[in-house]
């Protein structure tokens, strides 16, 4: 029988974690979806089927994502780059923002990766994408960050702890 562990606080569970060899986490304003947006029309946050433009390569006839391993969505892998990240989508939304995290050993499917942004400043330290690694349609892949958000953890109210 597996065994179950309750965390009486977040350090307990950051200790857990390191042990566990590292985690991906990203914040989110609450109510909102962990790895698809809200539909935007116009601008440079336009999405497609909840993909924005800006994080994946599309297409011109935004039927098929390229592979690129330095675009994709945006995940923090250091408690520090976390934090900094928390603070930015707390003060852009005004709202309430919750950490979804997945261990960084997890199973993702085939054709999408993790990988660490290789820009030279230090706001790529921590900071990983999660890329495509091979040509597939929008909707494949709006159907794999459903299922990774499915088997992503959720820390609510994660500013305090942060």
């Amino acid at each position: 029988m597996d065994e179950t562990k309750q965390f009486k606080c977040l350090t307990d569970l950051r200790e857990i974690i390191s042990e566990l060899d590292g985690f991906y986490a990203r914040p989110t304003v609450r109510g909102q979806h962990p790895t698809l947006y809200p539909e935007v029309s116009e601008g440079r946050y336009r999405t497609v089927c909840g993909i924005r433009v800006c994080d994946y390569m599309l297409s011109e006839d935004g039927q098929w994502v390229l592979p690129d391993d330095q675009m994709g969505l945006s995940f923090s892998s250091s408690w520090q780059h976390l934090k900094s990240a928390h603070k930015m989508v707390s003060r852009v939304a005004g709202k309430n923002v919750d950490v979804y995290w997945v261990l960084s050993r997890a199973d993702i499917p085939s054709g999408l990766s993790f990988q660490p942004d290789r820009r030279a400043s230090k706001s790529a330290k921590g900071h990983y994408l999660l890329t495509v690694n091979e040509r597939m349609k929008v909707s494949s892949l709006v159907e794999k960050l459903k299922w990774i958000a499915d088997r992503m953890s959720i820390i609510k109210d994660a500013g305090e702890a942060l």
